[in-house]
């Protein structure tokens, strides 16, 4: 299935003229929940107690986009993409295509196998593995960018922004520079400018399912 996935997106890179300056906005979704009583928590994949969920790939300074493409996925996409976006099936895909895939360059099939395949390599490192082992601990933003440095590089320990909800990490967003089909997330974060100037929560607690 993954070569499958990495084949489609080499060649859709070949098709379109992608947005090479993005934001991946990956959420705790057990945060999420703990504050929102809604369909997507009461029916959430597994996968997502423990594991970054995809809120969205967002290219930089742009939103609401003309394009020519439809919002139009296959069957099995949409089974996959509710494992790493449980919000997909209660409106949450066609909201982010409608406000930020438009913008990306591509169709909605190469945009969200895109998303799809940052989130899991994303979720496959050491930075995420701390997550899963400390759940219901308070962690700081400093040991947090210790650990993002030790993960990416120490060069790029601050190339992410910290968003938490009444003391609860919520989200991550990660700044992202090249052509994210073609590219890995480890080469787009390397090319990517720190997150200075943002608001960042100084620390929460990793909420429990």
């Amino acid at each position: 299935m993954k070569k499958l996935f990495t084949l489609f997106l080499l060649l859709s890179s070949f098709l379109f003229a992608v947005s090479t300056n993005n934001i991946l906005a990956l959420s705790w979704e057990n945060t999420y929940c703990k504050f929102h009583h809604s369909k997507e928590c009461e029916r959430r994949s597994l996968y997502s107690y423990n594991n970054f969920t995809l809120h969205g790939l967002w290219p930089k300074n742009k939103v609401y986009c003309h394009s020519k493409y439809k919002f139009k996925l296959s069957p099995l996409l949409e089974m996959v993409l509710q494992k790493f976006m449980p919000g997909a099936k209660y409106g949450l895909a066609w909201h982010e295509w409608k406000k930020h895939g438009t913008c990306f360059g591509t169709d909605a099939e190469t945009y969200f196998l895109t998303a799809i395949k940052l989130t899991q390599q994303f979720n496959e490192t050491n930075f995420v593995g701390f997550f899963q082992t400390h759940i219901g601990q308070y962690v700081s933003l400093a040991r947090l960018r210790f650990l993002f440095g030790g993960t990416f590089g120490n060069q790029n320990r601050r190339k992410f922004q910290l968003l938490c909800i009444h003391g609860y990490i919520a989200e991550i967003r990660i700044p992202l520079k090249g052509n994210p089909v073609k590219e890995g997330l480890q080469e787009l974060i390397n090319n990517a400018n720190p997150m200075i100037g943002v608001k960042q929560c100084q620390g929460g607690i990793i909420t429990a399912p």
